[in-house]
């Protein structure tokens, strides 16, 4: 899908609308806040606390912009061929949307597989996404209901403020937020602690998310939606585990992931 950005894009801050200052930053018209054009040209919205991060977290490369050698802080042993068959982020798929034709959708913390006709994150990926600007997920910088779907895919662990995060999603959000995020009851989980290693020792989660959780967090923050248990691991061991998901009230212990969608 052909767009322009620019038509969806307003101040994080204030919702405030923007003028291009000569192609090297934009800048709010409400309060006056300025956002730089990096040296690749992508818009950075972040807020000088996350910059400030990303730069001493994020090694340089030759162009100077952050965007060539990052990669998650995930800290582990390799304890033998269990951990192997149970290990969280390894040749996962990562899961991919049906959109509607025309429907316009972003995807927040797009990473390096991104699949939105707008993409954010928090670092620069490479290669490049399409439509890619900096921006966090609790603070967009675009129009209230002016994106069909918002979707993040293993980003709202990461995010310190869970609650604006989802908020945020559905302000901008026209029709529907998909949100993907690991399963903390899934038995795995414990399995791979007991080993040293998996998800719960990635340096850059902040929270674990079970079924019942989230939906009391939608709940509390009066938002319509559904909270659905599936398994995304690539893992055969994985795939048959899942199969006693079909066990009442114990049934979520077998799943590996959650789906989240929320709709207006």
């Amino acid at each position: 899908m052909k767009i322009n950005i620019s038509d969806y894009l307003v101040c994080p801050h204030d919702h405030g609308e923007l003028d291009c200052i000569n192609g090297i930053a934009y800048r709010c018209k409400e309060c006056g806040s300025k956002f730089p054009f990096e040296i690749s040209g992508v818009p950075n919205f972040l807020s000088d606390d996350i910059n400030s991060a990303r730069l001493q977290h994020i090694p340089l490369n030759a162009a100077g912009d952050g965007s060539s050698n990052w990669s998650p802080g995930l800290r582990y042993w390799n304890p033998g061929f269990l951990a192997k068959l149970l290990k969280f982020g390894y040749g996962v798929e990562r899961p991919k949307e049906l959109v509607p034709e025309g429907a316009l959708m972003l995807d927040v913390g797009c990473g390096g597989n991104a699949q939105g006709d707008i993409n954010t994150d928090v670092y620069i990926p490479s290669p490049l996404p399409k439509n890619f600007l900096l921006a966090s997920a609790e603070k967009l910088p675009f129009k209230s209901g002016s994106i069909d779907i918002v979707r993040s895919a293993y980003v709202i662990e990461h995010n310190p403020h869970p609650a604006l995060m989802l908020k945020e999603h559905s302000r901008v959000s026209k029709h529907k937020v998909i949100a993907y995020t690991d399963n903390s009851d899934w038995l795995g989980a414990i399995l791979l602690r007991a080993l040293n290693t998996g998800y719960i020792f990635h340096d850059e989660h902040y929270y674990k998310w079970s079924k019942e959780y989230m939906e009391n967090l939608i709940a509390r923050l009066k938002l319509r939606g559904v909270v659905k248990l599936f398994n995304g691991s690539p893992s055969l061991f994985v795939k048959i585990f899942s199969l006693f998901g079909i066990i009442p009230r114990i049934g979520p212990l077998f799943y590996r992931d959650l789906k989240v969608e929320l709709t207006k």
